[in-house]
């Protein structure tokens, strides 16, 4: 295909070129740079050993990781380890015990910064199909882009497909997709006793798997309460909420994550210079998928930042969850995004007002007698429930190093909007 024909590429057309380029399932890989064997029918593969290290520094090779970074894996505690992390403004500890995310279709393609719209870019000259599916909970082997946080390897590329060497004068765009859970696929980092989570993935249709607990920590003290409770109705249904929650959510938010931008060439990632990838002669780069665990609990969609909630999930759990019958993330399906307790009837007010939330002292609601999650212009037919919109803010938590924005359909209006479907 001639330059300028890539060019005229919209979205859709240069999506449907790479998916071409690459193929599909875990038995079709390029060798070139794959570290373990695809899994075989209905099984994933049993064993994942990289074969490049955080000492392999092969020149212009591009080295293909993954992190959900610290908080991926301690959690977020209501008193956070490092002032800045984000928390649970209503009072909840919520700690991991894997998330689990289906990756694929990486490609590279050269001319980052040739075009003033991010998610216009060239036909790709590397790809890796996949999937592959990761536990961001507990990558090992690299220390990650932020310095801190651990990462795992996945793959490297140390040519281009055609086998030619990448150039260290081009910026690549670097571009990866979020896949639905299919068969056959490689497992990079799962134990044995997670294959049956990937299988219920298949099942279900999900690309991300989150199982977890809550545990609430909180010290409101209701007499103090701003928007007060005179008959004492808010108290005794907050005193009902059960103290602890064990949950699993899983949900399907498949997109493609286009031309990422890179914190290794600047903090600002809305800036056109800081998008993509570049080799050099003196070692390897790194290319690091990375997963903002927080995205999933923020009240209000597209605003990096936003504080977390546990209360609107937490007055739907059962009584007694365990982790072998956690709260389901179905059960939250059509629960309004005006949120209520249980009754279905009493508002939920804003408990981080009385919680002594670090960083947290003016309410974000404009009514702080009931915490609304805010669609922030999305049309609220596209997120008819509670976990809807939590799906829908989560297909915004791929990165790229760390903090790296990427272009991801389905975000923006003109995609159009990713419609989440909780099966």
């Amino acid at each position: 295909m001639k330059r300028e024909e890539i060019r005229m590429l919209g979205v859709a057309s240069v999506l449907a070129l790479a998916h071409a380029a690459c193929g599909s399932g875990g038995s079709s890989h390029s060798t070139q740079g794959l570290v373990c064997p695809g899994g075989t029918g209905q099984v994933l593969n049993a064993t994942c050993t990289p074969t490049f290290s955080q000492s392999t520094n092969t020149p212009r090779s591009i080295q293909v990781t993954f992190s959900g970074e610290t908080l991926g894996v301690a959690g977020l505690p209501f008193q956070p380890v490092n002032q800045g992390d984000p928390v649970f403004v209503d009072g909840w500890n919520v700690s991991f015990d894997e998330v689990l995310v289906v990756l694929g279709n990486v490609r590279v393609a050269p001319g980052a910064t040739e075009f003033p719209v991010q998610s216009q870019v060239n036909g790709p000259v590397a790809t890796m199909a996949g999937p592959f599916v990761v536990d961001m909970h507990k990558p090992s082997g690299f220390v990650g882009k932020d310095g801190v946080e651990p990462a795992g390897a996945i793959f490297v590329w140390n040519s281009q497909d055609n086998g030619q060497q990448f150039s260290t004068t081009s910026r690549y765009s670097f571009s990866y997709d979020v896949m639905k859970a299919t068969y056959p696929a490689t497992q990079i980092n799962l134990t044995s006793d997670q294959f049956a989570d990937y299988d219920l993935m298949v099942q279900n249709g999900w690309s991300k798997l989150y199982r977890g607990t809550a545990t609430y920590v909180g010290t409101c003290n209701w007499t103090t309460y701003p928007q007060g409770d005179p008959s004492g109705k808010v108290q005794t249904l907050f005193s009902a909420f059960p103290t602890t929650i064990h949950f699993m959510f899983g949900w399907n938010d498949a997109a493609s994550m286009i031309n990422c931008a890179n914190p290794d060439f600047g903090s600002d990632e809305n800036v056109q210079a800081n998008w993509g990838v570049q080799p050099t002669d003196s070692g390897a780069v790194i290319a690091q998928i990375t997963l903002h665990v927080d995205h999933a609990f923020w009240d209000i969609l597209k605003q990096e930042g936003a504080p977390l909630r546990f209360d609107p999930i937490a007055a739907w759990a059962p009584a007694n969850t365990t982790a072998a019958s956690p709260l389901d993330l179905r059960t939250l399906a059509t629960k309004p995004l005006a949120t209520t307790f249980s009754d279905g009837l009493t508002p939920i007010p804003d408990r981080g007002l009385c919680q002594n939330a670090p960083g947290y002292s003016e309410s974000d609601q404009s009514n702080p007698a009931q915490v609304t999650l805010n669609t922030n212009g999305v049309p609220a037919s596209n997120l008819p429930g509670i976990a809807n919109f939590m799906a829908f803010s989560a297909q915004s938590q791929m990165h790229l190093n760390a903090n790296g924005l990427c272009y991801i359909v389905g975000q923006q209006p003109s995609d159009p909007y990713y419609q989440p479907n909780i099966h």
